[in-house]
């Protein structure tokens, strides 16, 4: 695992005496987040932290503070302006449960990556421990889970409706997407004296309604989650109804949550490419805090941390992803310099050695690429069920971009290898030929991430992706790609099992096409229905997002059956598919499952 070879006072003040070093006598925000504290910008809290330095606030990290007592929250004193609270980089309910249910045994946010360093729904915790801590400071919530669960939404651990977290954790603001924006006015207004309870008016912003004010008089209202509680089959219309009003353009957003009211801003502009490259110029140290390096260090910083981001957002609108109700579907590319000058702080970087693992953003090949409607379309996705006619998918700047990679790759005194990890849209790759030459041969380093997710046409329509004949071009363009660089690459393709829509049987008919093929996927997600994403809400509702009825795999003999539909050749499978296949009358596939060698070009 990574240890830090950056002396502590590289890194944004942790501990008390962290604080005096600098001179100061109180940090104006502190963000406490419920991940180990790693300088990259790959991590939020690191991202919002070095952020508000750059805007001339004194920034305090409580990471993974011990909750059981309220003073671990006492350490580095008042904050004079604002709590910044944050589970960490990835939903807690994710991070500590698989999709079964299953209590995980590593966290690979934590030092060594030991599990039980943060409680469970830490933004109600810490917000409730900094309360007491310190009483009248405003706590302002932030980060994923906060951004996805910032209305009423289902929690799969509990198998039931929640209201905002906003609510829950008695909270005084809440700010969702990428919050550099947000947070950053958040700070001004405060720091000129306003009260936190006048900040009802900024974009990408949620905000609890107080007894007395008024509501915004364009507002949408949302069924409230006693509505939605008594009657799921109206969550699809709630979240259409939600997701229409989530571009910079649309209105503000209230939900009842019984009690109590959320107002839901729209979403903030997204930082503008200038802004995105003095975000990422920014000195992130790329490394843990040193009082890790007993533990070995943070094992999610191992694969990212000598990866580039291109640029931000996602317009495919896959249905059982939340990254486009997070950081939106506008794309905001850094500019090629950024990109370049960033490139060469990790070729001086001590730990660095030869290697950029990544570059690229939530889908690789979607860099420069951007559309002047983005902001005032409430369409889900530019890619399906047909291309979106303003869509601009010009390959142009990407290929600009990744040929300046390649030359200065092979610039300086000794080449450096630059991959792309990220996974590619592989429909949006079949529009440029030279794009996928240019990839495979010099950003493939052995395989390439694609995800044609299924193999049965309706399940595909409900997943928001192309039709498998589309994967089928895509496998063939890259193979003769491959012969023309004169390269043996591998495609590595991801499944998704037990999504909406998809019965047993079609999960069989892919387990059928796997075998025929000889595949052995290794890359299979069983679905894990994620806060405020379409898949979600037909897991919810029973239906699609046209209201039809669908069959939606909620026990979970069923999602372990699925999941082994797909991993059939796995000895521990044999038993659950063996009476599957029994009651199908597939004698033939029983004999064959563990007889099959893998061969072709998936691993």
């Amino acid at each position: 695992m990574s240890k830090s070879a950056v002396h502590p006072d590289r890194f944004l003040p942790t501990t008390a005496s962290e604080l005096r070093r600098r001179g100061w006598e109180q940090a104006d925000i502190i963000l406490v987040t419920g991940d180990a504290y790693v300088d990259h910008p790959s991590f939020g809290v690191a991202l919002i932290g070095r952020w508000l330095e750059h805007l001339g606030y004194r920034v305090g990290i409580l990471a993974q503070p011990d909750w059981r007592s309220v003073d671990p929250f006492r350490t580095l004193g008042r904050p004079r302006l604002f709590w910044g609270i944050t589970s960490g980089c990835i939903d807690s309910r994710l991070n500590d449960y698989a999709s079964l249910g299953h209590r995980r045994k590593k966290d690979v946010y934590s030092p060594g990556g030991t599990a039980g360093r943060r409680p469970g729904r830490p933004l109600l915790v810490y917000a409730a421990r900094a309360r007491e801590a310190f009483s009248g400071v405003p706590i302002v919530l932030g980060g994923l889970e906060a951004s996805l669960r910032r209305i009423a939404h289902y929690d799969y651990i509990e198998d039931k409706l929640k209201r905002s977290v906003l609510t829950d954790a008695k909270a005084d603001l809440l700010v969702h997407g990428m919050g550099e924006w947000a947070v950053g006015e958040i700070a001004r207004r405060l720091d000129a004296g306003q009260s936190v309870h006048d900040l009802t008016d900024v974009p990408g912003t949620a905000y609890p309604l107080r007894k007395g004010a008024t509501l915004p008089e364009n507002a949408v209202r949302l069924p409230s989650l006693t509505h939605l509680v008594e009657d799921r089959g109206s969550f699809i219309a709630a979240h259409h109804t939600y997701q229409s009003q989530s571009h910079p353009a649309g209105r503000p957003v209230v939900q009842e949550q019984d009690p109590g009211t959320v107002v839901v801003m729209p979403p903030a502009p997204p930082l503008a490419s200038e802004q995105l490259d003095v975000l990422y110029a920014l000195c992130f140290a790329r490394a843990g805090h040193p009082s890790y390096n007993q533990a070995g260090g943070v094992p999610a910083l191992n694969p990212i941390q000598f990866s580039i981001t291109t640029h931000r957002g996602c317009f495919g609108g896959c249905s059982f992803c939340s990254i486009g109700c997070h950081q939106g579907k506008q794309i905001r590319s850094r500019s090629l310099g950024s990109l370049l000058d960033e490139a060469e702080r990790i070729r001086h970087h001590p730990q660095f050695r030869g290697t950029i693992e990544d570059v690229g953003g939530p889908s690789a090949n979607m860099y420069g690429m951007e559309c002047a409607q983005v902001e005032t379309c409430g369409r889900p996705s530019c890619l399906f069920p047909s291309v979106c006619k303003q869509g601009r998918f010009d390959h142009g700047p990407l290929l600009e971009m990744m040929e300046a990679f390649v030359r200065w790759s092979q610039s300086g005194s000794k080449r450096t290898n630059v991959f792309v990890a990220s996974g590619i849209r592989h429909d949006l790759a079949l529009r440029n030929r030279d794009y996928l030459n240019l990839l495979v041969r010099h950003f493939v380093g052995g395989h390439l991430k694609v995800a044609p997710e299924h193999y049965c046409p309706h399940v595909l329509d409900r997943m928001g992706k192309p039709h498998f004949e589309v994967f089928e071009e895509f496998e063939d363009r890259f193979a003769q790609a491959c012969r023309r660089a004169g390269k043996e690459a591998y495609l590595v393709p991801y499944f998704i099992s037990s999504h909406p829509g998809c019965r047993p049987e079609d999960a069989l008919k892919l387990t059928e096409y796997l075998m025929s093929r000889s595949w052995r996927p290794r890359q299979v997600q069983d679905f894990v229905p994620s806060p405020l994403s379409l898949a979600t809400a037909m897991y919810v509702s029973g239906a699609d997002a046209k209201g039809r009825a669908i069959h939606v795999p909620t026990s979970r003999k069923e999602k372990r059956l699925q999941a082994a539909l797909l991993q059939y050749y796995l000895p521990a499978n044999r038993r659950i598919l063996a009476e599957f296949l029994t009651r199908q009358h597939r004698g033939d596939l029983i004999r064959r499952i563990g007889r099959e060698k893998p061969r072709g070009r998936y691993k």
